[in-house]
């Protein structure tokens, strides 16, 4: 054989080698990243939710209400001890410890406004005539009874990562 017909088969060999050993690799990567990108159905319902939070940082689904904490208009339940008023929705969103958060109904027991709260020592004041009602279970004041101390009426809250989300039926 001659040198010219060697170095042409050792080239074409060296270049089958090449990319074959590049073919592999980049199947293995392949094969890598899909494993990689595969999300579990939490995962997959948790980043659905945070889409549907970006606009104002909650969406309504019929009777549940899932806010997002770390949005801008929900930036105060960073802080235990801080409250939101929604609006919109009719509630007010208690920050009680590091893990705990709480969601009442904002309409005021006593004459039925939703607007002038404040919180302090473990309930809400409304500014209207300052009557005070608790953040407990029982002796619920509903909204526009007249009641001028009580508990105000609580909704199931959970929290999921950074989610929160509130059932009003439950």
């Amino acid at each position: 054989m001659n040198r010219l017909n060697f170095l042409k088969q050792i080239s074409s060999l060296f270049g089958i080698s090449i990319i074959t050993t590049y073919t592999l690799e980049s199947c293995n990567s392949n094969e890598l990243d899909e494993d990689q990108n595969v999300l579990t159905e939490d995962e997959i319902i948790y980043n659905d939710l945070k889409n549907k939070t970006t606009e104002n940082g909650k969406y309504l689904d019929g009777r549940i209400l899932y806010v997002d904490i770390t949005h801008d208009n929900f930036s105060s339940l960073n802080t235990v001890g801080e409250f939101v008023n929604d609006y919109d929705n009719y509630i007010l969103i208690l920050r009680k410890s590091d893990d705990l958060f709480q969601t009442f109904s904002n309409c005021c027991p006593h004459l039925g406004t939703f607007n002038q709260w404040s919180y302090s020592n473990g309930s809400f004041r409304c500014s209207n005539h300052g009557n005070r009602y608790g953040t407990a279970n029982g002796a619920i004041s509903n909204c526009g009874s007249g009641r001028t101390s009580g508990n105000l009426k609580q909704y199931v809250t959970t929290i999921n990562q950074d989610i929160l989300i509130v059932d009003f039926e439950g």
